[in-house]
């Protein structure tokens, strides 16, 4: 009885952890494939483009815009992060997407294999772009708590973090002064603790709403 319950007992956290790593990739890799390979190589690589661009908009501003929703409203603190850099991805794509669209009104043909073999390049390249984005914003910055004691940065890779960096302190850099992303080497530390503040106040809560809602004392400690 007791090695049944063993076996069919669930860990929430372990069960979310593993729709990052191993649902929603396929999620997106059958998306992609299955309804935008009809597109075309044309269409595909101008979407890339779209997506590229709307993920490096989302890089450039939700720490300000997470800073500005977190301090207005104190209980959103541990959430802010993820929908900030999700609402300004989102927001973005469509415009750029909906813009594209207009300026390229011609879709553009090619011979067959070139079509087939660039249409599957692009759509792997706009999975890579999207899974590494979605595996950023949901491992880093994501609404999942981390178990208390853990010394694990959590499922996202530090590649990104590394493009980043080089990206922010050279071709992407401001004109007048560089303003080098995580330049202190303490982004993936402090958002393990904030993961692992989320988990204890889940546990500590009467319910899943007040469960990610932030002490209004936290607020003191939000720094940009």
């Amino acid at each position: 009885m007791f090695g049944t319950m063993t076996l069919f007992a669930f860990s929430i956290p372990l069960i979310l952890y593993n729709v990052y790593g191993y649902v929603i990739p396929i999620v997106i890799l059958a998306a992609l494939y299955g309804f935008r390979w009809k597109i075309g190589m044309w269409g595909n690589t101008i979407t890339l483009g779209a997506v590229l661009f709307s993920i490096l908009i989302a890089f450039g501003w939700w720490e300000d815009v997470a800073y500005l929703l977190s301090t207005q409203v104190p209980p959103m603190l541990f959430i802010a992060d993820c929908i900030s850099i999700w609402v300004i991805f989102l927001i973005s794509l469509l415009i750029l997407d909906t813009a594209t669209r207009y300026m390229s009104t011609v879709k553009v043909k090619y011979n067959e294999i070139v079509e087939n073999v660039g249409n599957g390049i692009a759509l792997f390249l706009l999975f890579g772009v999207l899974f590494q984005f979605t595996i950023f914003a949901n491992g880093h910055l994501g609404m999942v708590g981390e178990n208390p004691g853990t010394a694990s940065p959590g499922t996202a890779t530090n590649a990104t973090i590394s493009a980043l960096q080089i990206l922010s302190a050279g071709n992407l850099s401001g004109f007048s002064q560089t303003n080098k992303f995580d330049a202190s080497n303490d982004f993936v530390e402090l958002n393990l603790q904030r993961r692992q503040a989320l988990m204890l106040n889940v546990m500590r809560a009467e319910g899943p709403i007040q469960g990610i809602q932030a002490d209004d004392s936290l607020i003191d400690r939000v720094e940009r």
